[in-house]
């Protein structure tokens, strides 16, 4: 058994003559030296099953202006050969504050009460021994002296096992493992499964109703600038930005191969803006569209290339110059693609 402090053993006579309590469960105490607290203890159960929990509570009366303080729980040692699997027969839990009562009786005396919850993980009768307290009471003229150190009365619990009976831990076959089953989804899941389904679908349907509805529109308005005159037009707007050409001159060659792919698009039917600059390059001499070398085409994409890309720089005077080619790309296009005045008026009669 575990021992309590050293001062504990200086009051060993008056303890023995406290001994134990015949009936743990009730709030009566042994016969004590008149001199000494006199504790009581009441347990609120005293047959239990192993693992169940068990509060005991000590109560002792002391002089007004003395003080108690709990100091040591003790727990039994089990005896030889058969110490529970968890090594101790008895867990505490953290216990409370010792706590005193308002009102003293006749005598001047207050009763203090210090409730202790235990675990027993031993089967039989096992007896849970008192804690140890410390009392110092109060100065009646010079020194108090040292405090008092005293002992509970122990509580005797009869513990029955959660085995089956005369069964022993390591014969008994472990239990198998009960199968895991996760609930199904409830209703509100698949209402929300539902609710996104139909936000998904209106979201679909409202995208398509808006590409034919601006379809609707493009096809009931004005007729499509020509792809020449978009080009120009685009190649005007150019030209008014690379007089103040900036430092950063990416936006600029941006739009600048933006209106000129697209041109090519749209004159020669091919989906140009998808391609990179050396596959345009490459496809146009595929369909035998062969530019004339002034125009200077692959020079034109790379050096765009260089700036967009490569963050090269540039000047006013290149970025007029490019200009210059795109101009010369869409006349010489034009006057390869374009149907002669004469046949465009006989067209136009017709």
């Amino acid at each position: 058994m575990k021992k309590a402090p050293v001062a504990a053993i200086l009051l060993a006579g008056h303890l023995l003559a406290q001994g134990q309590a015949a009936d743990p469960s009730t709030a009566t105490t042994p016969e004590a030296s008149p001199s000494l607290p006199v504790f009581g203890v009441t347990a609120d159960r005293t047959e239990v099953s192993v693992g169940d929990s068990v509060t005991v509570t000590y109560s002792v009366r002391l002089p007004s202006g003395s003080s108690l303080r709990l100091d040591t729980l003790v727990t039994p040692e089990p005896p030889e050969g058969a110490r529970p699997p968890g090594g101790a027969v008895l867990e505490f839990e953290p216990p409370k504050a010792v706590t005193a009562g308002e009102a003293a009786d006749g005598e001047g005396k207050v009763l203090w009460t210090q409730a202790i919850t235990f675990i027993p993980f031993m089967a039989g009768t096992v007896v849970a021994p008192g804690p140890y307290f410390t009392v110092e009471k109060k100065p009646a003229s010079g020194d108090p002296g040292p405090p008092q150190v005293l002992r509970a009365p122990s509580v005797t619990l009869r513990v029955a096992s959660r085995l089956p009976k005369d069964a022993k831990p390591e014969t008994l076959a472990p239990k198998d493992d009960r199968p895991v089953r996760l609930p199904g989804p409830s209703l509100l899941f698949w209402a929300g499964i539902a609710a996104l389904a139909l936000l998904f679908l209106a979201a679909l349907w409202w995208r398509i109703r808006r590409k034919r509805r601006a379809k609707g529109v493009v096809a009931a308005g004005l007729p499509p600038v020509p792809p020449g005159e978009e080009l120009l037009a685009a190649l005007e707007a150019l030209a008014r930005e690379a007089e103040r050409l900036g430092a950063d001159p990416r936006g600029f060659y941006a739009e600048l191969t933006h209106a000129v792919k697209r041109y090519l698009e749209r004159r020669l039917d091919e989906p140009v803006l998808e391609w990179t600059s050396f596959e345009t390059v490459r496809r146009l001499r595929e369909k035998g569209i062969e530019l004339p070398k002034e125009i200077g085409f692959p020079e034109l994409l790379s050096a765009a290339d260089v700036v967009k890309f490569g963050r090269g720089r540039s000047t006013r005077d290149a970025a007029l110059s490019h200009l210059g080619r795109a101009r010369l790309l869409h006349d010489s296009l034009e006057a390869r693609f374009s149907p002669p005045p004469a046949a465009a008026a006989t067209e136009k009669a017709s």
